[in-house]
């Protein structure tokens, strides 16, 4: 077992504070850009660092957006909310629906295996999902939602490299509530999301339910269309007024897609635009494409949790238990063409894998004159049961393989944090985190229809390999200074770690069994930002400049056809985000956010033992840039709303190698919304994505060097669509 302290103190670098501070203090302090009005900016209120706060004063890098935010932006599922975030980027590399790549800052993973998790921690109502099939779901009946960037562990169960997105659902309330959505959309789409909830002081409940079916947009010449949805959600609740300060949640939850899995587009590079196999895809159209095998898509979530929380005048405790079972099933055609040799596609993988996992919480929270404290235990246990299935060259070799894993992970934490006022402007925060954390692993890759080769990964032949221990502790130091009611500058040192894990999915049987572990990486984070409101509540102006040093990175590259997992050198990042809202006028809102990036990383191992220097890490945009607009025109008792919103990202990489076809140039992407409110009940909006029908890359996967072609994941096409709303 190894034991390490993994918390240094180095300087911010200077040059970075001085731009920081000239950038926000001084362009924005100069003129009053709006006039005073009543018509303020709503409050947010976030719970960042576990307890209720205004967002405008919470010392942290924080996007969030309420329920309300959501549905005016029409962002419906757990990948959109990425479109209006700055620095955060969201890839999905096996195709809608499927196993997401999460990015903040150029911090995730692009492993698309179902036993490793992302570096950016996801929690539904403070539960931790580690299931990455589970992280594409469904926004339905949601509070709001918390992107935090930066690394996370002093306040949160489960430590996180790079940041976390926080999916708050609406609790029960005692006054009846009840609303339904109803949307009719391209591609024949039909979508319902409603929720009632209501009961006593004592005693409330809620219900909330969500479904969405449309057809695929990919156009299939030789057979049925994938890419389409088939989603079904719900949610229950039951709130119990125990005693006055007393209270237990209960949340039961389930959620079914049952669609035809995402295809990839084809792009022959062997020559010619041919693959190895003679299949060229000629019609240009990034929507269309021959799959002689449409398999399914099938991801099934349910799980449950309590909430016991006590809650004092100056003294607070919450105990969260869950549990999540996550099953996937995905049949996948790989070589992307209609090329048969009798039998079916020339490469078909099934995927399949169930991830079960217990969660528990034990958190306590007090607050004093000068002092907010937050400490608590968790434990995590997690195991996920893997298979794959790959058969090449149907009909000429039959080459079989079959993979089996096992991983199992616990994980034990102790942490806290306290944020201690030093005079009424100036307030210190110190947290420590102590982790615990093993895992075991199994795997297996066999040939089966010739019994060529039985790869195997386990105590018998790898002995120790099999096992991973570690023993971390990580930190936090900030100050922050209250220059007024209306201004927070802030700064602080922390540190991070995601553990090491083992590599999955179908290995080289030539791979060294040593090289299917990889070890943890670690982060040191250097921040230091502002947040301003200003003319009179109608704006407020938020940044935070950053320096990350990122060592021992876990890096995805591959060998032929094995994804491989390896430990990089480190990685340089450093970057800056702002965030401005403001009301104008009493008709006008606005919303503008940029991300400035710089991310590269150094020593990146290949397979084969070549070492690469100096690339961009994967989903790491230079520049990205969000925008909104909303004009409302009062109409007797209702209101006519005009709204455009849109996003920009610089040139992104796919892969670390940094290849040229695995790479996306610079796209716009523009939506828009017509809103008419009848009254404070009834509103139907007719609604566009993508308006100009830009095309590009969400992801690729590079296999020239074995398959002769590159695959491509495509964004959707132009939508359009009609939602009637109903509030009660």
């Amino acid at each position: 077992m190894k034991t390490s302290v993994f918390f240094t103190a180095r300087s911010t670098p200077g040059v970075l504070l001085a731009v920081t501070l000239i950038v926000t203090g001084g362009s924005v302090f100069s003129t009053p850009l709006l006039a005073r009005s009543e018509n303020v900016l709503e409050e947010i209120i976030v719970t960042a660092q576990k307890r209720e706060q205004s967002l405008q004063e919470t010392p942290v890098s924080v996007t969030a957006f309420s329920g309300e935010a959501l549905r005016q932006l029409n962002l419906t599922n757990s990948v959109d909310v990425a479109s209006q975030t700055p620095n955060f980027s969201i890839g999905t590399p096996v195709g809608a629906g499927n196993n997401p790549s999460i990015v903040i800052r150029g911090v995730g993973l692009n492993d698309f295996n179902d036993n490793n998790e992302s570096n950016i921690a996801v929690y539904i109502d403070d539960v931790y999902q580690s299931a990455m099939a589970g992280l594409t779901f469904q926004l339905y009946d949601i509070e709001r939602v918390e992107v935090l960037r930066g690394p996370q562990g002093t306040l949160y169960g489960r430590n996180a490299t790079g940041g976390l997105v926080h999916y708050v659902t609406k609790r029960p309330t005692a006054g009846f509530d009840a609303y339904g959505d109803l949307t009719y959309g391209s591609y024949n789409q039909v979508k319902f999301e409603g929720a009632i909830g209501g009961g006593t002081e004592k005693v409330s409940a809620r219900l909330s339910v969500a479904s969405n079916r449309a057809d695929g947009y990919v156009h299939n010449r030789v057979g049925k269309n994938p890419n389409n949805a088939d989603n079904i959600a719900v949610r229950g609740q039951v709130l119990l007024q125990l005693a006055d300060d007393w209270s237990l949640l209960v949340n039961g939850h389930y959620s079914d897609s049952d669609a035809r899995a995402a295809a990839y587009q084809h792009q022959g590079t062997a020559g010619d635009g041919f693959d190895f196999f003679g299949y060229r895809d000629t019609d240009g159209n990034p929507w269309a494409g021959d799959y002689d095998r449409v398999g399914p898509l099938k991801i099934k979530n349910k799980g449950g949790f309590f909430d016991l929380t006590y809650q004092g005048d100056d003294f607070a405790m919450k105990w969260i238990t869950g549990v999540e079972n996550v099953k996937k099933f995905h049949q996948e055609d790989t070589d992307m063409g209609n090329v048969d040799f009798g039998a079916g596609s020339l490469v078909r993988p099934d995927f399949a894998a169930e991830t079960d996992q217990l969660t528990s919480e034990l958190r306590f929270s007090g607050e004093g004159d000068k002092t907010n404290w937050v400490a608590g235990l968790y434990y995590f246990d997690n195991e996920v049961d893997g298979t794959g299935t790959r058969l090449d060259l149907s009909g000429l070799f039959d080459i079989n393989f079959d993979v089996t894993y096992l991983q199992k992970t616990k994980s034990y934490a102790a942490f806290g944090q306290v944020e201690y006022a030093m005079t009424d402007r100036w307030d210190l925060i110190g947290g420590i985190r102590y982790t615990s954390e093993k895992k075991d692993y199994t795997y297996t890759n066999t040939e089966t229809n010739f019994n060529a080769f039985v790869y195997e990964f386990s105590p018998r032949t790898a002995g120790d390999l099999t096992h991973q221990s570690e023993d971390v502790v990580t930190g936090k130091v900030g100050i922050n200074f209250h220059a007024n009611d209306d201004l927070l500058f802030f700064g602080s040192i922390s540190s991070s770690f995601k553990s090491g894990g083992f590599n999955a999915g179908f290995l080289d049987p030539s791979l060294a069994l040593k090289n299917l572990p990889f070890g943890r990486e670690q982060l040191i984070s250097y921040e230091t930002g502002m947040k301003l409101t200003f003319a009179g509540g109608r704006a407020r102006f938020n940044t935070t400049a950053f320096y990350y040093n990122y060592t021992d990175l876990q890096a995805l590259t591959f060998e032929g056809v094995s994804s491989f997992i390896s430990n990089a050198s480190d990685a340089s990042i450093k970057g800056i985000e702002f965030e401005l809202f403001a009301n104008p006028t009493d008709a006008l809102e606005l919303g503008l956010g940029m991300g400035l990036l710089d991310a590269t990383a150094d020593g990146i191992a290949l397979p084969d033992g070549t070492v690469l220097q100096n690339r961009n890490l994967v989903l790491a945009p230079d520049v990205q840039f969000n925008g909104l607009g909303r004009y409302t025109i009062p109409m007797g008792t209702g209101a006519l709303t005009f709204q455009v919103d849109t996003n920009y990202s610089s040139k992104v990489f796919f892969d670390i190698v940094n290849q040229p076809v695995a790479s996306q140039k610079p796209y716009w992407v523009w939506n828009g919304a017509i809103t008419y409110r009848f009254n404070d009940k009834f509103q139907i909006s007719a609604w566009g994505k993508n308006l100009l029908e830009e095309e590009y890359k969400v992801y690729t996967f590079d296999f020239s060097s074995f398959f002769g072609f590159n695959q491509q994941m495509y964004g959707p096409p132009r939508w359009w669509g009609v939602t009637f709303r109903y509030q009660y």
